[in-house]
């Protein structure tokens, strides 16, 4: 077993004209499996590479992603039926993400060009 503390901190000045904002939150788990690994993306949107099977993981699973390429990388919450399409959020050169999945549909990810784009990404169960 292994402890994964997360912390996030938003400072922000003269947002509004009424006061500054500040959060910090920091929350620690115990992780019974999960680790951090490298892929190229080489895969476009018209087809796209399976991240994350849903059925391998736990409700509650906590990802970790990291666009450390020069492209935008697209990942999707593959919907389920026909089409698989479903929502889907992008990640800019440089920027990371950090959420708590359901594991109820598959993670799928591509790149804005096939030439491809790192992906640091992590999957840490309690």
């Amino acid at each position: 077993m292994a402890t994964l503390k997360a912390t996030s901190e938003i400072n922000a000045n003269n947002l509004t004209t009424l006061s500054s904002l500040f959060s910090k939150v920091t929350s620690s788990m115990t992780i019974n499996q999960g680790g951090i690994l490298v892929d190229n993306i080489t895969e476009v949107v018209g087809a796209p590479k399976t991240l994350l099977t849903a059925a391998n993981y736990a409700t509650g699973t906590k990802v970790f992603l990291h666009n450390k390429g020069t492209l935008n990388l697209y990942i999707s919450f593959e919907a389920a039926g026909a089409t698989g399409q479903g929502a889907w959020i992008k990640l800019l050169p440089g920027v990371w993400s950090f959420f708590p999945w359901n594991a109820a549909v598959n993670l799928r990810v591509y790149a804005s060009a096939g030439t491809g784009c790192i992906l640091e990404y992590g999957v840490f169960e309690e």
